[in-house]
């Protein structure tokens, strides 16, 4: 086959990523996926080398690769046609507690050729409260639920005992539910297009366009990232060393503190996620992460430190504690503005614990960081949308009172219409405030009680730089 028709059937693979993506946002009931854009599709290769994939934020840049290379290894001799793999677990190529991701693989001739992977947040997945977030954990048994590889269909039979198992452990079954059919359903949907190239086209022209896209990845990266020079930077805890090699970078993290006593370490598959985000960011917009950019980065990490942790090290925080900051620090070290700006404000709201069988945690955040130079916020923001008020009061426990752009950020205050709720506030470089009559209390350590009526102010400081990210 020419070079051009290879191209013409690279891209199409890359466009069935976007295709995927879109419908699992468009039938899923998670608002992590939908308002957060805490998802992703992707195909990978029959060695589990990432071809293509899109996503929602790139907190999921490298774990999607990284949890198939798990699965693989898991499943080594043991996958067939019919198969479907979830695993959720940080130690198991992720990035936190509660995400998920679930792995089709596809055959040809008896050999495995593909494999198509959706990830996704799940609203609960058995933390100490509800939600994703864990700021009173240190371990990573108070944060979720951990599942490791384990087959939900095998060779075409539901593994009902599993997905019960599941369900069970989750505060809002009925999305989960529906979110593993959707996921199923679109990793179905994407091997049937991939066997219809295949059928059209023929096995070797596919796996050859494969091949180009994974080639054509790596000589972006070592034409984009051999303009980065060797630096270094420190910051508190942090020590990045950046080093030019061959293939790329190499991100030197050797002097790094130990791991924290608290949530905010950062899984090494969101330290990948951060290094290429920071590196990057072009790249990646312009429709080129594939295997050839993954390994183009390099990540050294001293045993167990923060940014590599090992179990049973809580890391449900770290995402929005300790990533900017990493962020910040390859920024200063390589001379450029971070993508990743400090996090925004942020509340976790729900009905009183153990209240009801099925609980359903709201993320309260009506602003984002505004960036220097950007028509929007940082990159870590991904593709967040921002719920209009009429949206905030249909659900029935907030009522906006005012959001504006002021000249140090922008600014919001909500106030409190629901009788008898509880919230956690999630920690991050600004924290909203409360003010109600009654006391705040905290009946469950970090746990507010929310009386009708109260009011909660969100300010949301411009980042520093100029930087200029996409997703």
């Amino acid at each position: 086959m020419s070079g051009f028709r290879t191209q013409i059937l690279a891209q199409q693979l890359a466009a069935l990523t976007r295709e995927g993506a879109g419908l699992f946002v468009a039938m899923s009931r998670s608002a992590l996926v939908v308002d957060e854009g805490q998802y992703a599709c992707a195909i990978l290769d029959g060695d589990g080398r990432l071809v293509a994939q899109d996503q929602g934020e790139p907190s999921h840049l490298a774990a999607v690769q990284s949890t198939v290379a798990h699965v693989l290894d898991a499943f080594a001799f043991n996958l067939s046609d019919g198969d479907v793999v979830l695993a959720g677990d940080p130690y198991c190529g992720g990035t936190w507690g509660g995400v998920l991701t679930l792995v089709r693989p596809f055959f040809h001739g008896g050999d495995l050729r593909f494999l198509a992977a959706l990830r996704f947040a799940v609203p609960d997945l058995a933390g100490d409260i509800p939600g994703p977030y864990q700021p009173g954990a240190d371990e990573i048994w108070q944060e979720a639920l951990r599942v490791t590889p384990v087959k939900l269909v095998e060779a075409g039979a539901a593994q009902q005992d599993v997905r019960q198992y599941l369900l069970r452990n989750s505060r809002t079954p009925s999305v989960l539910d529906n979110d593993l059919t959707v996921a199923a359903v679109v990793a179905a949907h994407v091997g049937a297009r991939l066997s219809s190239m295949v059928g059209s086209r023929g096995l070797e022209a596919v796996l050859g366009a494969a091949k180009d896209r994974i080639a054509y990845s790596a000589r972006r990266a070592r034409v984009h990232l051999g303009g980065i020079t060797a630096g270094a930077a420190r910051e508190d805890e942090i020590t990045v060393r950046v080093v030019p090699s061959d293939a790329g970078v190499v991100i030197d993290l050797d002097g790094t503190a130990p791991a924290a006593p608290d949530a905010t370490n950062l899984a090494l598959g969101a330290t990948r996620a951060v290094a290429l985000a920071q590196l990057a960011w072009p790249l990646i917009e312009d429709d080129a992460l594939a295997q050839g950019l993954l390994d183009a980065v390099e990540i050294r990490c001293p045993p167990d430190c923060l940014l590599a942790p090992h179990a049973p090290a809580a890391v449900s925080l770290g995402w929005r504690v300790t990533a900017p900051r990493l962020a910040a620090t390859l920024a200063r070290a390589i001379g450029e503005a971070p993508v990743i700006a400090p996090s925004a404000p942020l509340l976790m709201l729900f009905e009183p614990i153990g209240s009801a069988a099925e609980s359903h945690p709201v993320r309260v955040s009506p602003g984002f960081v505004p960036m220097p130079g950007a028509a929007g916020s940082d990159a870590a923001a991904g593709r967040r949308r921002l719920a209009s008020a009429e949206l905030t009061e249909m659900a029935g426990t907030m009522a906006v009172h005012r959001r504006e752009a002021t000249n140090a950020g922008m600014a919001a205050e909500l106030v409190v219409t629901g009788a008898g709720l509880e919230a956690v506030i999630v920690p991050g470089a600004e924290e909203p405030m409360i003010a109600q009559d009654a006391p705040l209390g905290r009946p469950r350590s970090n746990v507010l009680s929310l009386q009708a009526g109260a009011r909660i102010s969100f300010d949301y400081p411009t980042a520093p730089g100029d930087a200029r990210a996409g997703q």
